[in-house]
């Protein structure tokens, strides 16, 4: 777990990242909405009947997949799907809830971490990354769970550089138990002692509820809403648990 005695010492070991930095103030701030798509309610119905994508939506995201970098780094490749369409196509790398279809382009990203079915809102951020870890040539932790990239699956760093993987972890009030949920993302930079900046999928922005993104992510807890396994929908406290470091680029660069 990440204390903020560790987050005080890495932001005075890397003082690039400290926020009175250019770099620190190039993204401005973000509001916090709800990471699970779509944000659950107690009279949510998951079961809502999808429609189905069209033969011109496949398509699309398979020549999407086609012309998507290799590298030079995972958080690179997850960068090309923003630069390409955040600004242009934002639909195109965001997903509605139903009873719009399942977007074709989530659906390659989810088809080797974990089944999935045209009806239920599914979340996306950790197969997002593994295919950005894969793609880049590095073996992903095969599931579509934000916890999956815990340790042993991957190796646990002091201090982040920029293409790490942050896992934030979800616990239960008032107890403080982890319910083994919450996200996962790129980590980009630091802004301050309290907040990163990182790049994954299924985050949310002012206009979009599920989309791949750049965004500023608080260290600490922050409330949220979590649908459980049984379909109970509870409060809980999310925060970073750590940041580990994935392979394929970073490997490669060993002496």
């Amino acid at each position: 777990m990440i204390t903020r005695r560790t987050l005080v010492a890495l932001m005075a070991a890397f003082p690039t990242l400290r926020p009175d930095s250019i770099f620190a103030r190039k993204v401005g701030r973000e509001p916090i909405l709800q990471l699970q798509y779509p944000a659950p309610t107690a009279s949510a119905k998951p079961s809502v009947e999808r429609s189905k994508p069209t033969m011109v939506e496949i398509k699309q995201a398979r020549d999407i997949i086609d012309l998507t970098p290799s590298g030079p780094r995972p958080i690179d490749i997850a960068q090309s799907f923003i630069d390409r369409y955040f600004d242009t196509k934002p639909t195109v790398i965001s997903q509605r809830p139903p009873p719009a279809s399942l977007n074709p382009l989530i659906a390659e990203f989810l088809k080797p971490t974990s089944p999935y079915s045209n009806n239920d809102p599914i979340p996306w951020c950790a197969a997002f990354i593994n295919f950005c870890i894969c793609r880049n040539g590095g073996a992903g932790s095969l599931s579509a769970s934000s916890q999956s990239f815990l340790p042993p699956a991957f190796a646990a760093v002091d201090r982040p550089q920029e293409g790490d993987v942050a896992i934030f972890t979800c616990f239960s009030e008032p107890k403080g138990q982890n319910i083994g949920l919450g996200h996962v993302a790129f980590f980009r930079r630091f802004v301050d002692e309290e907040r990163i900046v990182v790049v994954g999928g299924n985050q949310a922005t002012q206009e979009y509820s599920s989309i791949i993104s750049e965004k500023i992510m608080p260290l600490g807890d922050q409330p949220v809403r979590r649908r459980l396994i049984t379909g109970a929908v509870v409060s809980v406290r999310m925060r970073l648990n750590m940041f580990v470091r994935p392979g394929s680029f970073y490997e490669r660069e060993r002496p």
